[in-house]
């Protein structure tokens, strides 16, 4: 136990302990393995959690329009936050709390004025997530994007002439309410759909008399059955709601048109992009279920206690994503799991082609080098995962998927080289000594 505890430990550090491997199992190599697995997902975790609290505080524009909506020293133009369970609540000074449209610099010069530093805009909406958003939809040609038609006008086309246009949705950014009226009229389109669709509706109406539902939900199953039987899949628009909702209104109208610095405040998540001031984008999200419940951020606090409440409430919400970040970098690991594996055979073969070149037989074999390059492997990942926390404070955080992968590869690599290299170096001192006594032998018999 204690050879192979000195071998799979220390083989990274002395050529004579990893060449041991060669007369070892390959059992080795998947326990390496699965711990340089361990160690870089443990380093891609660190680097992406680490580096916030750093970015955040070298990020003074936004972390100033943070305060101007959180600890404004002007208590009248401050935002209270109550965080109830994994929700927030808000309220501006002289207000109750409520599920309205709070700040929005994107549209309101006043709030632009109060809230925006340097650029920076900020959306405090806490309307529920499901809200319905209003929104118009239209047809451009595939061949002409200036040839813009209706949905209704699309209607009226022939099946040959539809294929000529794509359908798509702009949201206004205007919640949609359903009233009776609009409902009642939905239900008639979809009871005249098909008989499947009005057993549907049916079926709705008799759970609304039983109160297995409520009668908003009644209005938004209706509404649903006939958005999904009106228009065509919205997928490209929304990725778990079969009809547009409020929320991503500000996601397509803005995020997805290039806007890179801003604040949005939900009452279940908020979401951020900013930009340190050594060029370090930053994009994050942010829950609330590691946020202490309560009153957070309130008129009557100083102004020094509301700012460390306000930085708390962002570093606090985005650590509630760890979890999250897990279950993510989980899949990302399984899924590049094949081309890890594939490393230390790319390495065996590159290092087995060098020693075979140069005439050396300590490795006979591919297997006996690529059991010893196997030895190396789980602590390149060591290195690999130290590394990646240490740059991820200077990188963007994109990279952070990638680089663990493209160091473990590297330290690997070189490690192995340097084997190959004292080999080589240790193969021409053999052959230069055994040159060196049969020198001696002849000179003897000639003696």
């Amino acid at each position: 136990m204690k050879k192979w505890l000195k071998f799979f430990g220390l083989s990274f550090f002395s050529n004579e302990i990893s060449k041991d491997g060669v007369k070892r199992g390959y059992a080795n190599f998947f326990l390496g393995l699965i711990l340089a697995l361990i160690f870089l997902f443990a380093g891609v975790i660190g680097a992406d959690v680490m580096p916030f609290g750093v970015h955040y505080n070298r990020a003074p524009d936004f972390r100033d329009t943070v305060r101007a909506v959180f600890a404004n020293e002007n208590v009248d133009k401050r935002l209270s936050v109550l965080i109830e369970g994994d929700t927030l609540k808000a309220k501006l000074s002289g207000s109750d709390y409520e599920n309205a449209l709070l700040i929005d610099t994107f549209n309101n010069p006043t709030d632009k004025l109060n809230y925006s530093v340097n650029g920076y805009n900020v959306v405090v909406d806490t309307r529920p997530a499901d809200t319905l958003a209003e929104f118009n939809a239209y047809c451009v040609a595939k061949d002409d994007n200036t040839n813009v038609i209706s949905y209704e006008d699309y209607l009226t086309l022939n099946n040959i002439a539809r294929l000529n246009f794509d359908f798509k949705l702009e949201y206004t950014g205007r919640a949609l309410y359903l009233d009776d009226t609009f409902v009642a009229d939905c239900k008639t389109f979809v009871d005249g759909t098909s008989d499947e669709n009005k057993q549907a509706t049916e079926k709705l109406a008799n759970d609304l008399l039983e109160n297995k539902i409520t009668k908003e939900q009644y209005n938004k199953g209706i509404y649903e059955l006939y958005f999904t039987n009106y228009y065509p899949s919205i997928t490209a628009y929304e990725s778990v709601s079969k009809v547009p909702l409020l929320r991503n209104y500000y996601y397509h109208k803005y995020i997805n048109n290039g806007t890179d610095k801003y604040l949005l405040v939900f009452d279940d998540y908020m979401a951020g992009s900013f930009e340190t001031k050594g060029g370090i984008n930053v994009f994050f999200y942010g829950f609330y279920n590691n946020v202490k419940d309560g009153a957070l951020v309130d008129n009557g606090l100083a102004t020094e206690d509301a700012i460390k409440l306000a930085d708390a409430l962002v570093k606090d919400s985005f650590k509630s994503t760890v979890t999250l970040s897990v279950y993510i970098y989980i899949m990302n690991i399984l899924r590049v799991l094949p081309f890890i594996a594939l490393m230390p055979i790319v390495v065996g073969l590159l290092v087995h082609s060098i020693l075979k070149l140069k005439g050396v037989e300590s490795c006979k074999t591919f297997g006996a080098t690529f059991k010893v390059v196997g030895s190396y492997v789980w602590f390149s990942a060591v290195i690999a995962a130290v590394l990646t926390m240490i740059l991820a404070f200077f990188v963007q955080r994109s990279v952070l998927n990638v680089l663990p992968l493209v160091l473990f590869f590297i330290t690997l690599a070189v490690r192995a080289v340097i084997f190959a290299l004292e080999e080589i170096k240790a193969h021409k001192k053999l052959i230069a000594s055994l040159e060196d006594e049969e020198e001696t032998d002849t000179e003897s018999d000639q003696i």
